[in-house]
C-alpha cells in the first residue's frame, strides 16, 4: 500500500460497511413419500374381502387383507406326505441289517449252504461205493456236476448278501437322508406361509395403488374379492408418511451451485406453514431428454424436516411446492460499486480510506459474488472506497 496525493472535492467516496449477502435459487416440485413399500402375495391364493382404496391412510400393524389358504393347504399336505414317505425310506435304512431284504438274502445263502453240505456228504458216500464197484461211474459224475452247480449258487447267494448289506450303508442311504432333509425344509417353509395369510401395514402411511401393474406380457391383476394372485405378485403399494421429500430438476448451468445438506425453505398454498429441508441427493446422471440440443437437467432430491406439529398429516402427496435454496451466504460481506474496481494487469485494486479524513491507500482485492448493487470484494474492511 502507498499514500495517494491530495485529491479535490469532486471525488466521490462511498461508505463501505459489512452486510449479509445471500444468493437464492427458486425451484418447483411435488411432494413425494420418503419411502415406498410393495406388499407381495406370500403364496398363491385368492383374495378375501377388503375395504382398501388408493389414497386411504393406514396405521402401523393394521390388517389390510387376507388370502384364502385352500391352495396352500393342498401344497402343505402334499409336502407332508412326501416327507413321511422319505422318513419311511430312511427308517428302512436305519434298520437295514434286520430288514426283510437282508433276511431274505441270508435265508437264500443258508439254503445254498445246506444244499452244498448235503451234496458233499452224498458225493462222499457215492465215491466210496464207486471205489468198491458198487455204483456206476455215471452216477458219481452226475453228483459231481450237481455239486458244481450248487457251488455256483452258493457263490451267487454270498455275493447277493454282501450287495444287499452294502446297499444300506452306501450312496443310497445318503441320498435318502438328503431327500428327507429337503422334504422337511419344503414342508416347514410351506407351513410357515400359513402364518402370513393376512397382510399387515409395516408402518403408518397411505395406500398408493392396489393390484399388480401391467406386466410386459399378460394382464394386470386388480384387487377384488376372489382375485387370484401368484406368489410374489404385487398386491399393495404403500407410502411411508413418517418422512417426505421433494424431487425436482435443475439445469446443467446451475447444478454446480448445489451441494449436499444445503438448507431449503419450502412453501405451498396447501401448507399450513412454511417447511424447512435440506438437499439429500444431487444426481450425477442427467434426465433423458428426447429434444436434441436442449440443456441437460439433473434430478435434485430435498428431504423435508419434521414440522413443528411432529407429523405430516396436513400435507398430502402430490402437492406442488416452491423451494428457495440459498446457494451462497456471507454474513460479513463488503459490496462495492463496479466503478470502484481498478485493474492493472492481472491484479484488481480499490482506493480505500479507513475514515473521512484518513489518507487514501491502494488495496489489492479479490472478487466474490455479483449483485445488482455491485460486487463482493475481499481484502477491505469498513471504511470508504473511491468511485470514478
Amino acid at each position: 500500500m502507498f499514500t495517494l496525493p491530495a485529491v479535490d472535492d469532486s471525488e466521490v467516496w462511498v461508505a463501505l460497511s459489512s452486510q449479509q449477502m445471500e444468493h437464492e435459487i427458486g425451484l418447483a416440485g411435488r411432494i413425494e413419500p420418503f419411502e415406498t413399500s410393495v406388499l407381495n402375495a406370500p403364496f398363491e391364493g385368492m383374495v378375501m374381502a377388503h375395504e382398501l382404496s388408493p389414497g386411504m391412510p393406514v396405521e402401523e400393524g393394521q390388517a389390510l387383507l387376507s388370502f384364502d389358504t385352500a391352495l396352500l393347504e393342498i401344497k402343505v399336505r402334499d409336502a407332508l406326505a412326501n416327507k413321511l414317505k422319505q422318513q419311511q425310506v430312511v427308517e428302512s435304512f436305519r434298520t437295514w441289517t434286520n430288514g426283510p431284504d437282508v433276511a431274505r438274502a441270508r435265508r437264500s445263502l443258508r439254503v445254498a449252504e445246506l444244499a452244498m453240505q448235503n451234496l458233499d456228504l452224498e458225493l462222499s458216500q457215492v465215491e466210496t461205493l464207486y471205489q468198491k464197484g458198487i455204483v456206476p461211474r455215471n452216477e458219481r459224475d452226475s453228483l459231481k456236476h450237481q455239486r458244481y452247480l450248487q457251488a455256483l449258487e452258493l457263490t451267487a447267494a454270498t455275493s447277493e448278501l454282501e450287495t444287499v448289506q452294502a446297499a444300506g450303508k452306501g450312496e443310497a442311504r445318503t441320498i435318502a437322508e438328503m431327500e428327507l432333509h429337503n422334504a422337511s425344509i419344503i414342508h416347514e417353509q410351506l407351513n410357515a406361509l400359513l402364518a402370513h395369510k393376512t397382510l399387515y401395514a409395516p408402518y403408518s402411511g397411505v395406500v398408493l395403488s392396489l393390484g399388480s401393474p401391467q406386466p410386459v406380457s399378460g394382464e394386470a391383476v386388480t384387487l377384488h374379492k376372489g382375485a387370484l394372485f401368484t406368489m410374489g405378485q404385487q398386491v399393495i403399494k404403500l407410502a411411508n408418511m413418517s418422512g417426505l421429500r421433494v424431487v425436482t430438476q435443475v439445469s446443467e448451468s446451475d447444478v454446480s451451485k448445489f451441494s449436499l445438506n444445503q438448507e431449503v425453505r419450502i412453501t405451498a398454498e396447501g401448507f399450513p406453514a412454511a417447511l424447512s429441508g435440506y438437499i439429500s441427493a444431487v444426481s450425477q446422471l442427467a434426465v433423458p431428454d428426447q429434444n436434441e440440443g436442449s440443456a441437460a437437467r439433473f434430478p435434485l432430491t430435498i428431504t423435508v424436516n419434521q414440522p413443528a406439529s411432529g407429523d405430516f398429516k396436513l400435507i398430502r402427496l402430490g402437492m406442488s411446492a416452491q423451494m428457495t435454496i440459498v446457494t451462497y451466504r456471507n454474513d460479513n460481506s463488503f459490496i462495492v460499486p463496479h466503478a470502484a474496481i481498478e485493474k492493472e494487469g492481472d491484479s484488481l485494486f480499490v482506493e480505500y480510506r479507513e475514515g473521512p479524513d484518513a489518507p487514501a491507500v491502494r488495496r489489492a482485492v479479490t472478487l466474490g459474488q455479483s449483485t445488482a448493487e455491485g460486487v463482493e470484494v475481499f481484502g477491505v474492511e469498513s471504511g470508504y472506497v473511491r468511485v470514478k
